[in-house]
This record gives structure tokens, sequence and C-alpha cells, in this order.
């Protein structure tokens, strides 16, 4: 046996990574459509065309399932991002770019999906410490994608404050849009922030 054959995966090991693909797609989309509440293990099963034995293989409790979508949540949270970015009219502010890009990401379904299972983790224990994890693995992408659109003002003062500041932004606009859609007011809110983080961005950092 040649080393080639012997790192080549087996035919029973691709049928088992075709099997967790096609779960996590079916949980994806059950999330997105459907929310968490209705994302049981019994309807991703359904969806995947998979069997109840095949389902606890790879995910062997509702959290393990949940959490595991995190990282194809992020996956379309960074591909939104890079087509915004496609969109942008030439002379755009480095800021005024990022913050768009990413206020575009945080309309679409799959950002919404992942606060939803942050929220829902909020009363159940094994799912919050799941998401935490994935959380976690997830960071360096997302750390990725946000420190290039804001890397024409990394050597700016407060630029830290100002990125993360920009994340909990996000996060409350996509919240505020599901119980109020004014989108005057919210291209108003948008301009003003990006005012505002220019401004930090300008600003000597504070002292102590």
């Amino acid at each position: 046996m040649t080393d080639a054959s012997a790192a080549r995966p087996s035919l029973r090991d691709q049928q088992r990574d075709q099997t967790r693909q096609r779960l996590l797609d079916a949980a994806v989309t059950s999330l997105i459509e459907r929310g968490v509440a209705r994302t049981t293990t019994l309807e991703v099963q359904r969806r995947a065309g998979a069997s109840r034995g095949a389902l606890l293989h790879h995910f062997p409790s509702h959290a393990a399932l949940l959490s595991a979508t995190i990282g194809e949540l992020v996956r379309r949270n960074d591909a939104a991002v890079s087509r915004a970015l496609a969109h942008h009219e030439p002379g755009t502010s480095p800021v005024a770019r990022a913050i768009h890009s990413l206020v575009e990401m945080s309309s679409q379904p799959a950002f919404m999906a992942e606060l939803e299972l942050w929220a829902a983790a909020r009363t159940d224990p094994d799912l919050q410490a799941a998401i935490r994890a994935a959380e976690r693995d997830a960071r360096s992408d997302r750390e990725r994608v946000v420190s290039a659109l804001f890397a024409p003002v990394a050597d700016r003062p407060n630029y830290a404050a100002v990125v993360e500041m920009t994340i909990q932004f996000l996060r409350g606009l996509a919240v505020s849009r599901q119980i109020s859609r004014r989108p005057e007011a919210e291209r108003d809110l948008i301009a003003r922030w990006i005012w505002a983080a220019e401004t930090l961005l300008s600003a000597p950092p504070p002292e102590g």
C-alpha cells in the first residue's frame, strides 16, 4: 500500500462525512427557516433523510447538533460581508465601508439564527456550554474578517474599542429590526454611528 492510498479516506469514511454534512446542512436550513424552537432532532433527521442512529452517532444531543451549526453560520455571515464589499461606491471611507458591510451581514438570516441560538441558550446550560465552545472555535474566522474590514484604520487611537462597539451595535440593530422596521430611522442611526466611530478613531484614548 502506498503512502497516498493510506492517506486517502476510505469509502466508509467518505460516506460518514457526507452524512454528517447532510445533517448539519439540514440543521442550518431548519434554524433559518423555522427557528430554534422548531429545529428538533426529529426535524433535522427528516430533512436530512437520515436514520436516528446516524444522527445520534454524529450529534449525541440536541445541544451538540445546534452548536455544530455555529461554524456554518459564521461562514455564511462572512460570505455576506464579501458580497456587500463588492457593491460599495468608490471613494467610500474605510470606516463607512466596514460598517455598511457588517450592517448588511446583520440583516441576513444566518446572523439572526446565530443570535437566536444565544437567546435560546440563556435558560439551557447544556446548550450554553456547547455554544460557548463552538463560538471559541469560530472566533478566529470572525476576527479575521473584521480585522480585514478595519485594517486601514488599525493604527488609529481607540481602534479596538470602535471594533468591539460596532459588533455590539450590530447585534442591537439586528434585534431592534425584528421589533420595528423603520428603514429611514435605521439609515440615520447607521450614519450617526459611522460619524461616532470616525470621531472616536481620531480622539485621544481615555486616560487610566
